[in-house]
């Protein structure tokens, strides 16, 4: 086994000191899928044409003859590249000789010129100095001087007062603020002088600028007037010098105050432009349209004249401003406020003068159409109406205002005639009392102030005052109504017997509480008066008892006493009884058919009824105490319930007393 092993190891050993084994082994191991494999096969394939013994033999002379040949063309063409490296090399030393030569004479230069570079230099440096200076100081200039064209728009007394005049005027309180902070910094003396001749500019622009205002001011005397841009800049530049904003706002009220009186005078007497819309005074047969017009004018002339002011004192632009300061967190609470509290102080000072004038001819108006009503629906009409354009005008001018007080006034005025004319239809009708027909229904008088009433509530219930409010308000009405028909109604009935009196009085206190039913704020007196009705219903029940008891033949039995009841007595009222129970039934009797409501009769007819039982009951527990000897025995009366049963009562009866 060892031989077999080691054969081929000596066959290798064999194989590697063989050259030719070598060489075949290496042409054997080559790949022909080797990329420089077939490239040398490629190129060879130029010139080895035919495989013959010759040509192979030839192969390796030919091999490198063909190396000897690309050797030579490489050389020959280095030889040329050789000959411009040494061109160029000879021009290189050419060059350094002239850059030495060069550098030499900089060098030289450079010692001769230094010290002019210094200086160069150092005049650089200055001229960077003075740019810096030049800069600062413009900008010194620009913010804390004002250019020529601005000084001439702000003192020139020709010159006109437009968006160039605000914007320098801006531009000078910007510079007069901004050397507020040089005066705490080492330029006091600068900041000093630059805040005098600005404070001088500043008189001489506000000086300007408040003759103008005052001249476009005048312009605002017509019924529509146009507010300039420029003249809502006035008035809020102006605002910084007090006396005289104060003194333009004092010319704007004159000057409307004027006009509005103008005008409401005007569309009272003459109308519109063409006569359209027509006079108002026009209108004065008609109380209520009269009332109502000169309301309304004024009214919407309040709400366009606070429009005008507004567009003068600029509000938008102020509340603008103001948001934005607060928005950006820039100046104090008070400060911000403020800027909006000068504009709605002027305002509401300025309205209030310029509707002053319109308050004494609209009093007197009104006053004279109150004193001639003697009608109260019209009184009560003409004092809601007033009252309600006084909320409205209220909120345009606020309650201080003359017009509003005015107004106020007014309302109390056309509630007292209203309440007047109330007063006076009481008066009325207690002077001449009606009394009651034979139905005993509600009289003609009766019916008339009730139609009264309702149409009054209609009214109050269309106004705007809030339900909570309107029970309290409306009491004094109800009081200044009912309480004189009330009382006609009882001095109406007072020579009427006790049922019929009370039957009459029902009957109207029913047509009264119908009506207030319709209304929720009516409840007090409702509850009221079905109080009064409680009351005549216990007198009418009372009535019928005593009808019935009598009818009965009971009575003498009820006022007896046991032991004086005998049995003829008892006998008799019996046999009265069993007729009187065998024909009564439970229908309404003639007395009670004239209450206008059937229910409440059978009510009353029920009560009856039912009292007649509680007092037989009485009557039964005297005749059948055993405790009470009678000689002869008294006979057995009939039960209670055999009573009830006769009678039709029902045993659980909710209107029971």
């Amino acid at each position: 086994m060892a031989t077999t092993t080691d054969t081929p190891s000596l066959q290798n050993k064999l194989t590697k000191s063989n050259p030719l084994s070598r060489k075949l082994s290496k042409t054997l191991d080559i790949s022909l899928e080797d990329p420089e494999t077939q490239e040398a096969l490629v190129a060879l394939s130029e010139f080895y044409k035919h495989n013959t013994l010759t040509a192979r033999r030839n192969l390796r002379g030919d091999l490198e003859r063909r190396v000897m040949a690309t050797n030579e063309r490489f050389l020959d063409a280095f030889d040329v590249v050789a000959q411009r490296v040494r061109a160029m090399e000879a021009e290189m030393k050419y060059m350094n000789d002239c850059c030495s030569e060069m550098e030499e004479r900089l060098r030289s230069t450079s010692n001769e010129t230094a010290h002019l570079m210094k200086q160069t230099h150092e005049l650089k440096e200055e001229s960077k100095r003075c740019t810096v200076r030049k800069a600062i100081a413009d900008v010194f200039l620009a913010r804390f001087t004002l250019s020529d064209a601005e000084l001439f728009t702000l003192t020139s007394p020709n010159q006109y007062v437009g968006a160039e005049f605000f914007n320098a005027l801006k531009h000078l309180q910007k510079i007069s603020d901004d050397c507020k902070a040089l005066l705490v910094t080492e330029h006091q003396e600068a900041g000093l002088e630059i805040m005098e001749r600005m404070a001088s500019y500043q008189e001489t622009a506000f000086d300007k600028l408040f003759r103008w205002a005052q001249f476009e001011c005048r312009s605002l005397n017509r019924d529509s007037p146009e507010v300039t841009q420029a003249l809502r800049d006035a008035m809020r530049a102006l605002k910084e010098r007090p006396v005289l904003f104060q003194t333009c706002t004092d010319e704007i009220s004159n000057i409307r105050s004027s006009a509005m009186v103008r005008s409401f005078l005007d569309a009272l007497t003459r109308g519109g432009p063409g006569g359209f819309p027509r006079p108002i005074e026009l209108h004065a047969p008609d109380p209520l349209r009269y009332v109502g017009d000169m309301l309304a004018w004024l009214h919407q002339a309040s709400t366009e004249e606070r429009e005008i002011l507004e567009a003068v004192f600029d509000v938008k632009a102020t509340g603008q401003r103001a948001q934005l300061k607060k928005n950006s967190a820039v100046g104090d609470a008070s400060a911000i406020s403020s800027l909006s509290s000068v504009d709605d102080e002027a305002i509401a000072r300025v309205l209030d003068r310029n509707m002053e004038g319109t308050c004494r001819p609209l009093k007197a108006r009104i006053e004279q159409v109150l004193a001639s009503q003697s009608d109260s629906i019209v009184a009560y009409r003409i004092a809601n109406l007033v009252k309600f354009y006084e909320g409205m005008i209220i909120k345009v001018l606020g309650p201080t205002a003359q017009l509003s007080r005015t107004i106020h006034d007014i309302t109390e005025i056309a509630n007292k005639t209203f309440f007047e004319t109330l007063n006076a239809n009481a008066s009325q009708l207690l002077r001449f009392v009606q009394t009651p027909g034979a139905d005993l229904l509600p009289p003609p008088a009766v019916r008339e102030t009730v139609l009264q009433l309702r149409e009054i509530m209609a009214i109050y219930d269309e106004s705007l005052v809030g339900s909570e409010q309107k029970e309290e308000d409306f009491a004094d009405i109800l009081t200044a109504l009912l309480d004189p028909l009330s009382q006609m109604c009882v001095l109406g009935a007072a020579s009427l017997p006790s049922i019929e009196n009370a039957i009459y009085i029902i009957n109207c206190l029913h047509h009264i509480q119908a009506a207030l039913n319709l209304y929720p704020f009516t409840k007090i007196r409702v509850d009221d008066i079905e109080a009064q009705v409680d009351a005549q219903v216990d007198v009418l029940v009372n009535e019928e008892f005593a009808s019935v008891l009598k009818q009965s033949g009971l009575l003498p039995l009820t006022h007896a006493e046991a032991a004086d009841i005998t049995a003829p007595m008892l006998q008799e009222a019996m046999a009265q009884l069993d007729a009187f129970l065998y024909g009564a039934t439970m229908e309404i009797s003639s007395s009670l058919a004239k209450l206008s409501r059937r229910k409440l009769a059978a009510r009353v007819t029920q009560r009856a009824f039912r009292m007649f039982v509680e007092a037989y009951r009485e009557v039964y527990t005297k005749v059948t105490d055993p405790a009470i000897k009678h000689d002869p025995p008294l006979p057995t009366p009939r039960t209670v319930d055999e009573v009830e049963t006769l009678l039709s009562l029902e045993q659980d009866d909710s209107s029971t007393p």
